[in-house]
């Protein structure tokens, strides 16, 4: 675990009355795994959004991504990469359309892309969003 990473664990402990690092972990462990066992969307096709924020100029993190793409390429609908102001990071946009299975394995690939990533994501079925849109809606 990098330096950095293990420093902000003991800061967040601290500032928020736990008992360690390990306690925070921990308890990070269980929301992702419950997260993973939603199952409200299972079977279903889905529409997300999934945003990687990442420091700037950090090539292995960059070619990461793009191999990301390349292997979700049949799902990705929109993409894009943004250098935030001041080159102090970099956001990648990504809009997936696909099962929601499908879905979760790339969240979790973007997620594992480094351990300096962070993501943040919406999921909603697609019959959602077709359904909420009516032709007076459009231009």
């Amino acid at each position: 675990m990098a330096e950095q990473l293990r420093d902000e664990l003991d800061a967040f402990a601290v500032e928020h009355g736990y008992s360690g690092r390990s306690e925070v972990i921990r308890e990070a462990c269980q929301s992702l795994l419950a997260e993973y066992q939603e199952t409200d969307y299972e079977g279903q096709q889905v529409l997300a959004t999934v945003t990687a924020v990442f420091g700037y100029d950090k090539p292995k993190t960059e070619r990461r991504m793009m191999d990301i793409r390349h292997e979700f390429e049949a799902s990705i609908r929109s993409n894009s990469h943004n250098c935030l102001d001041g080159n102090t990071g970099c956001v990648e946009t990504f809009v997936v359309e696909a099962a929601y299975d499908d879905v979760l394995r790339f969240i979790g690939t973007v997620r594992g892309a480094d351990e300096a990533v962070s993501v943040e994501y919406t999921v909603v079925p697609v019959d959602v969003v077709s359904t909420g849109v009516s032709e007076s809606d459009t231009f």
